[in-house]
C-alpha cells in the first residue's frame, strides 16, 4: 500500500482544486453583481470526480482478481492481461478529471441584466468554503498521522 500517493489522497486533492475554482468563480460573480449584463459562473466537477471513483473502484476490483488468479497460477495471470487491460490498471487518478466553468444563462435578475443573485453567491462561498475546509482538515491530519509514522511517533 502506497501511503503518500494513495488514491484517496488523490481524489481529495482534485476536489480541492474543483472547489478552489468554484470559490474564484463566486468571488467573480459577487465583484460582479451590479455589472450590466454581466453572467454568472458556474463551476462543475463533481461528476468528473464521482467517474474516477467508479473507475478507481473497478481497478480495486481488477486488483483483487488479479491477486487470486496469482495466487493460483502466475502464468495464467500474465497469459490473460489485455492491452487495454494493462493500460487501464496504469492509468492516473486525475485522468479525464475535468472542471468545467460555464456562464448560468438563466433570465437576468436585476433590470441591468445581471443575473448574479447576491445572497445566493454568498451562501454558495460558506458552503464550497466548508467543504474545502473539511477536506484540507481531512488531508492534513492524514499527512500529519504519516508524519508521525515516519518519525517513530506513536499517536495519542
Amino acid at each position: 500500500m502506497d501511503l503518500i500517493n494513495n488514491r484517496t489522497k488523490e481524489i481529495a486533492g482534485l476536489a480541492l482544486d474543483g472547489l478552489y475554482e468554484r470559490s474564484k468563480a463566486i468571488s467573480a460573480n459577487t465583484a460582479n453583481s451590479l455589472t450590466p449584463n454581466y453572467q454568472r459562473k458556474e463551476v462543475s466537477f463533481e461528476g468528473s470526480l464521482r467517474e474516477i471513483i467508479k473507475r478507481e473502484n473497478e481497478k480495486e476490483q481488477l486488483k483483487i482478481q488479479n491477486s487470486n488468479t496469482y495466487a493460483q497460477n502466475a502464468q495464467e495471470l500474465l497469459k490473460g492481461q489485455s492491452c487495454a487491460q494493462i493500460a487501464f490498471m496504469n492509468s492516473q487518478v486525475n485522468e479525464g478529471y475535468n472542471i468545467d466553468i460555464q456562464n448560468d444563462m438563466t433570465d437576468p435578475y436585476d433590470e441591468n441584466g445581471n443575473n448574479v443573485n447576491i445572497e445566493t453567491e454568498m451562501m454558495d462561498e460558506a458552503k464550497t468554503g466548508m467543504r474545502y475546509q473539511v477536506i484540507a482538515n481531512l488531508l492534513s491530519k492524514s499527512y500529519n498521522g504519516l508524519s508521525s509514522i515516519i518519525q517513530g511517533q506513536t499517536q495519542g
